[in-house]
């Protein structure tokens, strides 16, 4: 009996796996290089050629928005410093982008740990805001006084913003001396 005959033929699989192995590898070598979707060269550029304009792409404009009416409401004031030992009474004017808006009366503010927060009763007005604009608010304030006989220059004063959707930040109302009067105005807006 020949030698042959007697082994199995697993001792044949790896040399048929390696074979196996170099046919595919053949295969896919040659179908890389027959295939047609190779991409085309790029023609090479002269120095000659005009250079190419970017287009500009026109956006079309935003909507326009129309004006819209909020409702500017106080909803308290900080009190820091009232300008006085003891309370005080102020008068407060509120302008909105140079147009007066509202005047109020607020007697008794005080500067005491515990009772330096006012809540004004219905201390507000409707506001016309244009869209796309920063609106402008201005507070000023006088305290009050029995031998001041003309208002003159305000005694606080501060600015703040609006924006078109209707937030309005904190705005510090103060003197230029800090014990003169400093207080925070906190407002809402409703629209409508």
């Amino acid at each position: 009996m020949a030698d042959n005959d007697k082994k199995p033929i697993a001792h044949l699989l790896p040399a048929i796996f390696t074979g196996l192995a170099a046919l595919i590898a053949a295969l896919t070598g040659v179908y890389v290089n027959l295939r047609d979707d190779k991409a085309p060269p790029e023609p090479a550029r002269t120095s000659a050629a005009a250079p190419s304009i970017p287009l500009v792409e026109v956006l079309p404009a935003p909507p326009q928005r129309k004006a819209e009416k909020f409702r500017l409401q106080l909803d308290r004031i900080a009190v820091q410093h009232d300008g006085t030992v003891g309370t005080t009474d102020w008068r407060f004017a509120v302008e909105a982008n140079g147009q007066p808006l509202f005047v109020f009366q607020q007697d008794d503010l005080d500067d005491t740990g515990g009772r330096n927060v006012a809540t004004p009763k219905d201390v507000g007005a409707v506001l016309r805001l244009l869209p796309a604009q920063a609106n402008r608010i201005t507070i000023k304030g006088w305290r009050g006084s029995r031998f001041r006989l003309s208002p003159g220059e305000p005694d606080v004063s501060g600015e703040g913003t609006m924006s078109d959707t209707g937030v309005v930040a904190p705005i510090e109302v103060k003197a230029e001396q800090a014990d003169a009067g400093a207080f925070v105005f906190y407002f809402s807006a409703t629209p409508g």
